[in-house]
C-alpha cells in the first residue's frame, strides 16, 4: 500500500509539473500571437500614415485593430488594469524607471491625452509612445523633453552606447530588433542569457542570466529577450553566463 501511495504521490508531482508547464506555453503562445497582430496593425498604419506610428496602440483600435482582447495578456494578473512592468519584477531587477509610471500606460489609468478612451485595459508597454520622457544620449540632440517615439526613433536611426562599432562609434538598430510593443508578464515563465549593461547604459562582455520579455520588434518579427534588450545574445554569439 506505501508503494502505491508513493508511486501515485511522483506521479502526481509529474501530472501538476506538465500542467504548469503547458499553461506557460499556452499563455505565451496567446501572447505571441497577440503581438503577431499589433505587428501587422502597426505595419499598416505606417503604411497608411507616411511611415508615422500612432501615439498609442490604443489608436489601432478599432479601424487597425478590431478586437479589445488582444490588449491583454493571459499572464497579466491585473488583466490589463494595472502596471505594464509588474512591481515584483522591477523589485527583482531593481530597475524601476519612468516607464513604470502612469503616463506611460495605455489603460484606464493613463494620463495620454491622445489615446483611445474605448481601451480601458492593456497589459502592454507601446516603446513608441507620445508619453514625454527626457532619456536620449547627447548625440541624439532631442530638444527636452521629447516623446518616448522621438528617442526611439533615434535609437533605431543612431544607435546608442549599447550598440557600438569596433573604435566606439553607435551603430544604427536593426528593426528586426528594436521592440515596439513588449510584454514583461511571462517572467516567472523562465530566464534567458544576456549581456549586462552598465549603469550609464553601456554593453559590458559580462553575462547573466535575466527574466524573460516578449516582444514585437518594429520590423514586425516576434522575438523572446531579457528586460534590457539591448543585451540580447543572438546566434552565434559565445554564451559564458551559468547563473
Amino acid at each position: 500500500m506505501l508503494v502505491v501511495i508513493v508511486i501515485i504521490g511522483i506521479l502526481g508531482s509529474a501530472l501538476v509539473v506538465s500542467v504548469q508547464s503547458g499553461y506557460k506555453q499556452a499563455r505565451q503562445t496567446n501572447c505571441k500571437s497577440n503581438l503577431r497582430q499589433f505587428g501587422v496593425a502597426l505595419t499598416i498604419y505606417r503604411g497608411e500614415h507616411e511611415n508615422q506610428t500612432p501615439d498609442w496602440i490604443s489608436n489601432l483600435y478599432p479601424d487597425y485593430v478590431d478586437d479589445r482582447g488582444l490588449y491583454i495578456c493571459r499572464a497579466d494578473k491585473n488583466y490589463g488594469l494595472g502596471v505594464t512592468r509588474p512591481t515584483e519584477l522591477v523589485t527583482l531587477i531593481k530597475g524601476a524607471n519612468a516607464t513604470d509610471g502612469v503616463a506611460f500606460r495605455d489603460n484606464n489609468q493613463g494620463t495620454g491625452s491622445t489615446r483611445n478612451q474605448n481601451i480601458t485595459a492593456c497589459s502592454y508597454m507601446f516603446e513608441f509612445s507620445a508619453a514625454l520622457t527626457t532619456w536620449g544620449e547627447t548625440y541624439h540632440k532631442l530638444p527636452n523633453p521629447h516623446t518616448m517615439r522621438d528617442y526611439k526613433v533615434a535609437q533605431m536611426t543612431y544607435g546608442d552606447r549599447a550598440n557600438v562599432d569596433s573604435s566606439g562609434k553607435p551603430l544604427p538598430y536593426s528593426a528586426s530588433r528594436i521592440p515596439i510593443i513588449r510584454c514583461y508578464h511571462h517572467y516567472r515563465d523562465q530566464k534567458v542569457i544576456c549581456y549586462q549593461n552598465s549603469a550609464s547604459g553601456e554593453k559590458l562582455s559580462t553575462q547573466k542570466k535575466d527574466f524573460i520579455t516578449i516582444n514585437v520588434a518594429y520590423a514586425g518579427n516576434v522575438f523572446v529577450g531579457p528586460t534590457w534588450w539591448e543585451g540580447t545574445i543572438y546566434p552565434g554569439e559565445a554564451t559564458t553566463a551559468t547563473q
